[in-house]
């Protein structure tokens, strides 16, 4: 029987996880300024460390996006199955994961491969998320009476799934454009517009 201190605690669990990652992060950083000579100023630190920092707050903001989409689709939960249960346990390992990817970014030379790595682990990431928004708004019996998925919020979730991929393809295949292709995700939100403005004119009665 699922009950709802089942659920607290799966969420708990990946909230937990998801600090976990996001602290993963800052480690490295914090290891080279404890491991930096005494002839090094703060200046000199971030010009040595600055493609390291600026991986970790692109991974940190990746990292919040996921976990706030996360936390937003947990909102119209009131239980879990099996099927939500594993998509969660996945969605935690790619969490777990992407510090790995990061980390490589330092210190390894810009390449298809790291960009596949980087890139793939949150595509990953997010397809996890569209398939848990498909379980939960197909299984009534584990959504909220009171406050029901919005099909809205299906379709934003498959959209940055969308445009993850896409970029992934275009980093790739692409080694010029290599990580600046994950701007296009923000085009998942004008999509989202976008698919507001036909529902809205669907919903209007006829004249």
């Amino acid at each position: 029987m699922r009950t709802e201190r089942g659920l607290d605690r799966l969420v708990f669990f990946t909230d937990a996880v998801t600090a976990i990652a996001i602290t993963l992060l800052i480690l490295p950083l914090v290891d080279s300024a404890a491991n930096a000579g005494a002839h090094t100023d703060a200046a000199q630190f971030v010009a040595d460390n600055l493609d390291q920092l600026l991986g970790f707050l692109l991974s940190f903001a990746v990292i919040a996006r996921l976990w706030a989409a996360h936390h937003s689709m947990f909102e119209h939960v009131a239980s879990y199955n099996r099927s939500l249960f594993v998509l969660s346990l996945f969605w935690a390992l790619t969490m777990v994961f992407l510090p790995l990817p990061t980390e490589m970014l330092s210190q390894f030379s810009t390449s298809p491969i790291t960009v596949a790595w980087y890139i793939g682990t949150m595509t990953l990431s997010s397809a996890t998320l569209t398939a848990m928004a498909f379980t939960i708004r197909r299984n009534p019996e584990i959504a909220r009476g009171d406050n029901v998925m919005p099909s809205r919020s299906v379709f934003a979730t498959a959209a940055t799934s969308v445009a993850f991929l896409v970029a992934l393809v275009v980093g790739v295949l692409i080694p010029s454009v290599n990580f600046i292709a994950l701007l296009l995700v923000l085009l998942a939100t004008p999509a989202t517009w976008i698919y507001d403005g036909a529902t809205a004119r669907r919903s209007r009665p006829a004249s």
